[in-house]
C-alpha cells in the first residue's frame, strides 16, 4: 500500500459508521489483533457527579453492562489510578505499568479484582483534550495484551480519530435541534469562513454572527464542529505547513524552529487548523487532513 493507504481505509471505515456501536466494531476489529476486545471512552465527570450523570459522560463502550453499572455505582472513576496516570502523563500507557508500581488503596485493589472477573485484566489507556478543554479518557482492555511501542502509537491515532467521529455523530443529533441561522453560522465557520464573510453571506451583522455561532456551539457541546459537510476546509499555507510537521510528531516548539516563527504563532496556526477541520485534538486534525486530501 502507498503512504497513508491503510490510514485512509481506517478513516473511511470510521467515517461511514453512523452509530457508536459501528465505531466500536471498527475499532475492536483491529484491536483484537493485540488481545484487546473491550473499549470504553468518555469525558471525565467532576467530583461529586452522581452515578446516573456519570453514565451520560460515556462516548463509546462495549464493556459489560454489569461492569459499567458497578464502576459508576461505586464511583470507581474517582479512584482509578489508570485514569489519574494517563491524565498526568499525556501519553498512551499500559495498565500493567501502572499496576506493577502502584500501592493501591482497598478500593483500588477491589476495583481491579472485580475488573478481572469481567476479563478486563490488562490494557492500554490514553487521554485527549477537546477544543473546549474537556478531557476524554479511553481504555482498551483484554486478558492477554501484546503491543509494541509502535502498536501503542497506532492505537492512539485510531482512538483519537474514532472518538472525534463519535462526538460528531452525537453532535449531529443535536445539530438538528438548532435554528436555521445557527446551523448556517456554525457550518460556514467550520468551513473556514471569516465572521465578516458569514455576515455578508447571511446579510446580518458581525455581532449577530458571533452570538449565533457561540450559542450553537454551546448547544452542540464537545465535538460541535465535527459534522462538517461539503467544502474542504481552506487552510492557509502556514496552517498546512504547521500541521504537516505536527503529523511527523513535531511539537509546537520544534515547528516554530523549523519554520522560523514563534512558538505562540505555531500554536495559533495549529489551533486554527484544528478548528477549521472540526478536530478535537491534533491527532484527529491530522487524520481529517489526510481524509480531505489536504496533504496530497
Amino acid at each position: 500500500m502507498s503512504d497513508f493507504d491503510k490510514t485512509r481505509a481506517f478513516i473511511e471505515q470510521i467515517q461511514n459508521a453512523r452509530s457508536s456501536v459501528a465505531i466500536v466494531s471498527a475499532l475492536t476489529s483491529i484491536a483484537q489483533n493485540y488481545g484487546l476486545n473491550a473499549v470504553c471512552a468518555g469525558t471525565l465527570p467532576g467530583q461529586g457527579t452522581s452515578p446516573g450523570e456519570q453514565v451520560a459522560h460515556l462516548i463509546l463502550s462495549n464493556w459489560p453492562a454489569e461492569w459499567i453499572d458497578r464502576y459508576v455505582s461505586r464511583n470507581y472513576i474517582f479512584h482509578d489510578p489508570i485514569v489519574d496516570q494517563v491524565r498526568q502523563s499525556g501519553n498512551v500507557i499500559l495498565w500493567r505499568d501502572v499496576l506493577q508500581n502502584h500501592q493501591g488503596s482497598r478500593t483500588q485493589v477491589q476495583l481491579f479484582r472485580e475488573a478481572r472477573d469481567f476479563k478486563l485484566v490488562d490494557g492500554i489507556a490514553m487521554a485527549f483534550t477537546t477544543l473546549e478543554g474537556r478531557e476524554i479518557v479511553m481504555s482498551f482492555a483484554g486478558e492477554r495484551v501484546e503491543l509494541s511501542p509502535e502498536d501503542m502509537k497506532m492505537m492512539s491515532f485510531m482512538a483519537a480519530y474514532a472518538t472525534g467521529h463519535a462526538l460528531s455523530v452525537r453532535g449531529e443529533d443535536r445539530f438538528r435541534e438548532l435554528g436555521p441561522q445557527e446551523k448556517e453560522c456554525v457550518q460556514l465557520s467550520a468551513r473556514g469562513r471569516s465572521i465578516a464573510e458569514i455576515a455578508e453571506i447571511l446579510c446580518i451583522s458581525e455581532r449577530e454572527v458571533c452570538e449565533l455561532t457561540e450559542r450553537a456551539r454551546r448547544k452542540l457541546g464537545p465535538g460541535h464542529l465535527l459534522y462538517r459537510r461539503g467544502d474542504v476546509p481552506r487552510l492557509t499555507p502556514r496552517e498546512k505547513e504547521c500541521l504537516q510537521w505536527a503529523a511527523q510528531g513535531k511539537s509546537e516548539w520544534e515547528v516554530s524552529q523549523i519554520l522560523g516563527i514563534s512558538e505562540h504563532t505555531a500554536e495559533k496556526h495549529l489551533l486554527n487548523a484544528k478548528t477549521k477541520l472540526g478536530a478535537s485534538n491534533r491527532v484527529h486534525a491530522v487524520a481529517e487532513a489526510i481524509r480531505c486530501g489536504i496533504f496530497d
